[in-house]
């Protein structure tokens, strides 16, 4: 990977599809954040062949849980929703899950919890 801080979505999709692969720099969950590659997460998040798919999922429950918890300073609301409409294209359990969680917490921001949305807690029982 050339640069783990502004991966691009091939790299991306090569580290999600490594078995056991470990995260290329510290903080790898922030930079895949602000990489703004929403299809090469959603893409990996809905592939149940994904050998890092949870991880990926934590990622889109991540985006939306920082822009809530910033009150939208990190990504703006028409960017989330428009983030959560791309999730249209996927039929995937947890992809649809994703999107009701979180247009319930975009009409409810009160119910946010760090733990479940920027610390996995949500992408880990979105399969069970």
């Amino acid at each position: 990977m050339d640069d783990p801080w502004q991966p691009r979505p091939d790299a991306i999709r090569e580290w999600a599809y490594t078995p056991d692969a470990k995260e290329p720099c510290q903080d790898w969950h922030l930079a895949l954040l602000w990489s703004c590659h929403e299809k090469a997460l959603l893409e990996c998040a809905a592939d149940d062949g994904c050998p890092n798919q949870t991880y990926m999922l934590g990622i889109l429950y991540l985006v939306v849980g920082d822009a809530v918890r910033s009150n939208f300073r990190s990504r703006g609301k028409p960017i989330i929703e428009a983030f959560l409409a791309r999730g249209d294209a996927y039929e995937h359990q947890a992809i649809r899950l994703w999107q009701e969680r979180s247009r319930t917490l975009l009409r409810d921001p009160h119910t946010f919890d760090y733990d479940q949305w920027c610390a996995g807690g949500l992408a880990r029982t979105a399969h069970s």
